[in-house]
Formats: C-alpha cells, structure tokens, sequence
C-alpha cells in the first residue's frame, strides 16, 4: 500500500532534494564515526527513495522488490568506504544533472544542488580518495557547512504542481558525469606527475578543460567557409546509414515511373537499399507477393504497415541511432508504395469510368436504334393505302438503321477513341433529312457556307436531341419539332426545338454536367453529348426553355449565353 500520495510528494520534490543533499553531505562529513554516518546514509536513502525521479512516486513495491531494495541498501552500509561514495555521487550527479532543464524555481533549485555536489566531489571527496593533501580540515569543515548552508533555502521551495516534469535527460547527465571524472582524474593525474599541491592541479585542469571547451564552442558553429562541427554532426546521423539524399532520389526516380507495378516498384527499392553495407538482407510480404533479397541474420528489425511487412537483417546489432535512421528510410519507401498502390486504384477507377461511361453511352444508341426499329415496324404492319409509302421509307432507313447498329457493336467488341471523321455540313444536312424523313419533323436550312464538321459530333447530338423530343411528343400529341441549321462564315449553330413543355429547374441545373435519371429522356444521352462537343470545340446548351418553346442549341462558339 501507498503511504504517501504522489500529489504531496510531488509538491515538495525541492524540499526533499535539500534534505536528501544534506544528509548526504552530512553522513560523508562523520565518516570518521562509522555509526553515526551510516544512521545518516540510511535517512539520506529514505529522501532519496521519496524523491527519485526514475518511478512513479506512487508505485506499490512488491515483497520481492522491497526484498531487492533493502539488499542494495544494506550491502552499500556493509562495504561503505572511500570508494564507494565516489560512485554514489557520481550517479547522483548524473540525475540531478538530468532534471536541470526545470523551468522556474525548480531550475535553481537544481543548479544549487548540481554546484554543491560537483564542489563537494571535487575539492573534498577526491583528494580524500587518493590520500592527497587537499584543503585543511578546519577549511573543509567549514567549506562543508556552506554548503550545507546553501542548499537550505531548498527547503522553502515549494513545487508547482502544474509545472511539474519528471523527465530525466540521461545523456546530458552521462556528459556531466564525465566533465566531472575528467576534471578529477585530470587533477589527480597531474598531481602525480607534476609532484604540486591538488588545489593547484586542479586550476590547472580545470584552466585546460575551458580552453577545450570554448576551442569546441568556436568549431561547433559554422563560420566563414567552415561549415561547422554541428552540421557535420548532424549529416553523420542523416547518412549513418547510407547517403539519405541519395536514397530520397532513387525513390524519386522510381515512383516517377508510371508503369511500374507497386510490386515490382517495392522489390526494385529493396534491392537497392539491400545494397548499405550493414544490410544482409531484406525480406518483404504483401498481400500480392513476398520475398527476401539477401541473407537472413539473427540481428533484425520489423517494421509493418497494413500494406507492407518489412523485416531488415543487419551484421552487426543495429544501434539505436542507426535503428532510427532506418525507421525514417523505411517510412520513406512505405510512404512511395503506398503513394504507387493509391495510384494503380484510381487509374483503376478512372478505367471502371471510362467503361461505365461508354456502356451508358452506347446503351443509349441502342435505345435509340430500338426506337426507330418500333417506329419502321409499325409502318410497316398498318394494311393500308400507305404500304407503298411504308416500304419507301424501309428501303431509306433500314440500310442506316444497321450501319448504326454495326457500329455500335464495333465500339462495343473493341472500344476505341472517338472518331475524328468530318464531312461536308451540306452532305450531312442532306443525310440527316433524309434519315428523319416521314417522321413529323420540319428541317430549315441558311446554309452560306459548307466547312467540314465531325461527323460523330453532329450524328450524336441530333438523334439524342431528336429522340428526346419524339419521346416527349408521345405524352404531348400535339408537340412539333424543327430543326434549324444556320451556317455562316465563322459560326456553325444547329437548333432543335420542339413546342412542349419545358424541363424542369432541378434537372436543368444538372443537365450537362452529370448523368441525370429521369423518364422523359433528358439524362445520359445530354451529359456525352455536351462533353463530346466540349471536347471537339463546340458548345451544347439549352438555349430556350419556354413553355411551348424549347430549344436546344450547337454551337461551334462557346459565345453563346448559357
């Protein structure tokens, strides 16, 4: 069980860091009384075991832990001795260290106990260590006392609790630590061999370790036409695996290739990152294929996606910086198959579009060859006086009916581009009447000019025009229907209008931009016509859209007002 809450621990981190750097101190002071500094180590371990920042504060400990944990402490109150303190504090130091990035109060805090400790190891525990003469010990107590004294005010800190962090930075506390073994091996080091007083080795060490630093300072920033140790620093950890620039081209190049399949795209990018010297091996599965290129090693790293299953096979163990250079390489590629399957999806869907489109197109043509099949079959069963005239109109429209229906089968066996076929406007106009002849629809021609027109276009947009208005004229008998065709010098317009009833609003608006369902024929038949003309330069639009006056209008200006 829990004694104390996080919530009361937490609010005075500061006071038990004081009271733990003090008792500290204090036990290391009456090392000469081994009784009264372990009783002070034993104190100092509880403020340390409250304060520590590596677990919750919070966490129950098991039997078995507390087992463990009573063990190491008891083992270090048994061999206490000069060389055992040194490498407490030293670990100490290196957590202090860490939690010095605190914001506020909490950052003085830190540095106060991070100074008191480094002195305290340098000037006092060292010289201790080695046996050399160091500070007097009237100067040592009460170098002692201070700094007793400055940690203190510690103890009148009290922990924002919203602004706590309990993070630690491990590595600048491992860089501390260091500093700290060197200013006290230096200093010891020259001591010996430079037969002075420790104080003075220490300056000296000291004095050499600040030019080393500000010499580091100086070539760590870029200047002039020296780049810097910085950005070489961090080139080292963008290339520790290979040039990343490099990489980031090759993919490039790769994806830049439409017709690579994802598949054959993924295998061809494996095999050149295979080729990094610390890679033996790749291995890669999909939902389409699965292979691996290289040999398989005991050290490996997985990384997996919904797409994609890597697994990478190094010589050596993979370390943690290059383990996450790898990461960022691999997210690259993932991200390129994945961009490769997206796509082959929508070429996929823009293919479905195109066949739908088509399908709905020539489905229409077939509708409209129907029509005209049912109307030439009717003429010909009525047994009357026309039956002459019924068979006049069979020997015109039959051969039409099958070239269109030929043709329709063709693009149906074998879809192929539109047709770019033009003719002459005055040898259509002449096809198209005599194609609709016998069918209640009045032709009026101004006709000045006979430029070439498409064929495709012109055959399309009348006979959807057209159909639709004779289907209207089934429910409305008394609809008439005119086509007009005026030509000039610059403009071509063909009008098809009918006296009916006008479209309704909630179509017009999506006449000619989408497929429309509706049972009075406006729909698919209107949406290929507008982007076939869109696409031959023309203009389909409804020009007039009146009760007993509507009308549709191609135009090979897009001048008109739609």
């Amino acid at each position: 069980m829990s004694l104390l809450s996080e919530k009361l621990l937490s609010g005075n981190e500061h006071r038990l860091l004081g009271l733990m750097t003090m008792s500290l101190i204090a036990a290391i002071s009456f090392s000469d009384n081994i009784n009264i500094s372990r009783s002070l180590f034993i104190t100092h371990f509880g403020f340390f075991l409250l304060w520590q920042p590596v677990y919750k504060q919070e966490i129950d400990f098991s039997l078995t832990q507390l087992l463990i944990l009573l063990g190491a402490i008891g083992v270090f109150l048994i061999w206490l001795n000069v060389w055992l303190i040194p490498f407490w504090m030293l670990l100490l130091l290196s957590l202090l260290t860490g939690r010095i990035f605190s914001q506020g109060l909490g950052r003085v805090a830190y540095g106060v106990a991070v100074i008191v400790l480094f002195l305290h190891l340098i000037v006092i525990t060292t010289p201790a260590l080695f046996g050399l003469h160091g500070l007097s010990a009237t100067v040592t107590s009460t170098l002692e006392l201070t700094l007793i004294i400055l940690l203190v005010p510690l103890l009148f800190i009290r922990t924002d609790e919203h602004r706590s962090d309990r993070r630690v930075d491990f590595i600048r506390g491992f860089l501390i630590v260091m500093l700290a073994v060197f200013l006290c091996m230096g200093s010891v080091l020259v001591t010996f061999t430079a037969n002075i007083a420790y104080i003075q080795a220490l300056a000296s060490t000291i004095m050499i370790a600040a030019i080393f630093l500000l010499l580091m300072a100086l070539l760590w920033s870029p200047r002039s036409s020296f780049t810097g140790l910085a950005q070489l620093w961090e080139k080292y950890l963008l290339d520790i695996g290979g040039p990343f620039e490099q990489w980031i081209a090759q993919l490039s190049s790769l994806e830049a290739k439409a017709s690579l399949e994802p598949d054959f795209f993924l295998e061809t990018a494996i095999k050149r990152l295979q080729q990094r010297r610390w890679i033996s091996g790749i291995g890669w599965k999909t939902k389409q294929s699965e292979g691996l290129a290289g040999e398989a090693t005991k050290y490996q790293a997985r990384f997996s996606d919904k797409t994609v299953e890597l697994t990478l096979y190094a010589n050596s163990p993979i370390s943690p910086m290059l383990m996450l250079h790898t990461r960022l390489m691999v997210n690259v590629l993932i991200f390129y198959y994945k961009s490769k399957l997206q796509e082959r999806q929508l070429t996929k869907q823009a293919h479905l579009r195109a066949i739908y489109e088509t399908g709905s197109k020539l489905t229409h043509d077939v509708k409209n060859i129907l029509q005209a099949a049912k109307t030439l079959t009717q003429a010909v069963l009525r047994e009357d006086r026309r039956t002459d005239e019924a068979q006049k109109i069979l020997r015109k429209q039959l051969p039409l009916l099958t070239e269109r229906l030929q043709s329709t089968l063709d693009k149906l066996s074998a879809p192929v581009l539109e047709s770019t076929e033009a003719v002459s406007l005055k040898t259509w106009w002449q096809d198209i009447q005599a194609k609709y002849a016998g069918r209640s629809i009045q032709f009026f021609g101004a006709i000045d000019s006979n430029p070439s027109i498409p064929l495709e276009l012109f055959n399309t947009v009348t006979e959807n025009l057209l159909e639709n208005a004779r289907t209207k004229k089934q429910v409305q008998p008394d609809l008439s229907i005119t086509v007009t065709l005026d030509a000039g010098q610059d403009v071509v317009q063909l009008r098809v209008c009918d006296s009916g009833s006008p479209v309704a609003l909630e179509i017009r608006s999506q006449l000619f931009n989408e497929v429309v369902s509706s049972e009075d024929g406006f729909g698919i038949g209107l949406y290929h016509s507008s982007q076939l003309a869109k696409r031959a330069g023309y203009c389909l639009v409804l020009e007039s859209n009146d009760q007993g006056h509507v009308c549709f209008l191609l135009s090979s200006t897009d001048t008109v007002d739609a």
